[in-house]
């Protein structure tokens, strides 16, 4: 993946990540990696009430109608022990693009976390590690009202955003770990 050209893009999700269920982040990327080599997806599991299903889906359609791919930028935390692990840990059995039809989640799919009626997981089919770059988020606005800048906090770690010019977060500058490609139906309801 071009990390220069997808920083270019006008529209994003970004996700600060973590260590999590007692598996270091590079090992998450390895094994996701793995799924989308086996089913040709993964999901990615997500908790933040300024990025629900509908909410990625929305971004996503806005996106594809300016003819623009969607990625997922992972982010690290402003500070050391910012992105806390889950203290729950259970495995989502289905997955939902409407929350009304359920298909089984695949068995080569493994998506642990807090499951339960707020939980999303992002929809991906390219996962790349990167290194030595950094985003500066006051570059972005929130895509729901982008008169607000970015702002991540606990609950709220994984944002919708449009490439705006905005002043907000002390920590503007963050390190990029991974990006990912999200494939249609970009995000689901997971239980």
């Amino acid at each position: 993946m071009n990390i220069s050209k997808i920083l270019n893009n006008k529209f994003l999700v970004l996700s600060v990540v973590g260590v999590h269920a007692g598996e270091t982040l590079f090992g998450i990327l390895d094994r996701k990696r793995q799924e989308i080599n086996n089913t040709g997806k993964t999901f990615w599991l997500i908790k933040s009430f300024r990025a629900k299903t509908g909410q990625i889906q929305q971004i996503c359609q806005t996106a594809l109608s300016n003819s623009q791919e969607i990625y997922c930028l992972f982010i690290a935390p402003s500070q050391k022990g910012g992105a806390q692990p889950t203290k729950t840990i259970s495995k989502a059995q289905q997955f939902s693009d409407d929350n009304v039809n359920w298909l089984n989640v695949p068995k080569e799919i493994k998506v642990t976390g807090k499951v339960d009626s707020n939980t999303t997981g992002l929809v991906l089919d390219e996962i790349g590690v990167v290194k030595n770059i950094k985003i500066d988020l006051w570059q972005y606005s929130d895509f729901f009202d982008d008169s607000r800048s970015v702002k991540t906090s606990q609950g709220a770690s994984t944002v919708c955003v449009v490439k705006k010019n905005s002043q907000g977060m002390k920590s503007r500058y963050r390190d990029i770990i991974a990006s990912s490609k999200l494939k249609a139906p970009y995000a689901v309801y997971l239980k």
